[in-house]
């Protein structure tokens, strides 16, 4: 073999070995990239979840099977708080649900109430032997039900309760941490610190989120059943307890409370519920038309001249509070239920949120 010869397959077996070099960089790079992209995406994924009432059972069921590849968190309502601390079922179990939520990566948090009864809750937090027991059989349940956590929907709560209340969110917290569950906490909405009511009093944001996992604002019931007509969550509202929830609790354990339903006011000062579907039924037999009310984002429905009427949010409030939502950095949302929403709310919250 002569020089020349030589000259060029040293030439051939030098580019042969950068090709696969800088081939192999190049992977390296690639692969370090789509690490980086995955857990930002990972990072910035909001918690998108519903409460699953007990009632209503197929309506619920059926949403929530065309709807678990957009959620990742569930709270269904499995049980009541007894005056002995412990717990009752509010109905047989839909193990299959659980199994089906589990399957599609949905976490299953179930929701423990108190139904409003803040006597009650003061009872046991205050007894160190109802105390003790009631953190044992909540994190019992968590475990012997293969569940993610615990969530405590105690509402009505006692303003003297403050401190006591928020001690033992702590220590369940580290109870339930401790056999690797997570614990959901659910507030009553505010503007400021420390609240406007009693039961808002009793909850502050500031110790609950440094110990939960998530806090679950309830930003809904602006006007309620037994109020004066008006917006169910007006945006500007919704807007300040975004504010405040950012200041006070970790964005990422912050969830915006979002109701699915609206008021039918019917003259004598009360109200009953309403779907979204309800009211463009009734609307469509009156001959008229649902109507946005710009201030507030929502829609309306006047019956009568003078007379109250129909408040409800649709698509394009949910929209407006999704927004809200991305704008304050909050860690997602959560729906007050799953089973009364119309058919492009899921829509919005993929457009919105995915």
């Amino acid at each position: 073999m002569n020089l020349k010869s030589r000259i060029i397959i040293l030439i051939l077996v030098i580019t042969l070995f950068l090709s696969a070099v800088l081939s192999q960089t190049f992977a390296v790079e690639m692969l370090y990239k789509s690490s980086k992209s995955s857990k930002r995406k990972q990072a910035s994924k909001k918690i998108i979840g519903a409460w699953l009432p007990y009632w209503d059972k197929a309506k619920v069921n059926r949403a929530f099977t065309r709807n678990k590849k957009t959620m990742n968190e569930m709270s269904p309502y499995w049980y009541y708080v007894l005056p002995n601390a412990k717990l009752r079922p509010t109905s047989k179990f839909n193990l299959r649900q659980v199994r089906e939520a589990k399957k599609a990566g949905v976490k299953v948090i179930p929701m423990v109430s108190n139904h409003y009864n803040g006597a009650l809750i003061s009872k046991i937090i205050r007894n160190r032997t109802l105390r003790r027991r009631h953190i044992r059989i909540l994190v019992n349940m968590a475990v012997k039900r293969r569940v993610h956590g615990v969530e405590l929907d105690y509402e009505g709560l006692l303003q003297k309760d403050r401190k006591v209340y928020s001690s033992f969110v702590k220590e369940l917290a580290r109870a339930l941490h401790r056999k690797k569950k997570l614990l959901s906490v659910t507030v009553q909405a505010k503007v400021k610190e420390p609240g406007h009511s009693g039961s808002t009093k009793a909850q502050s944001w500031k110790t609950i989120g440094k110990y939960a996992d998530r806090v679950r604002i309830m930003a809904y019931d602006y006007h309620w059943k037994t109020s004066p007509p008006g917006a169910i969550a007006p945006i500007s509202w919704v807007k300040r307890i975004a504010r405040l929830a950012k200041k006070t609790i970790p964005a990422k354990k912050a969830m915006m409370g979002i109701g699915t339903y609206g008021y039918n006011w019917y003259g004598d000062g009360r109200a009953k519920p309403i779907t979204l579907h309800q009211a463009r039924m009734i609307a469509k037999r009156r001959k008229k038309r649902l109507r946005r009310d710009k201030k507030t984002g929502e829609v309306y429905l006047r019956l009568k001249p003078g007379r109250p009427g129909i408040w409800i949010q649709d698509s394009g409030s949910l929209r407006s509070k999704l927004k809200i939502v991305k704008k304050y950095k909050l860690g997602g949302v959560f729906f007050w239920r799953m089973g009364n929403e119309d058919a492009k709310h899921w829509r919005v919250v993929r457009q919105e949120l995915r």
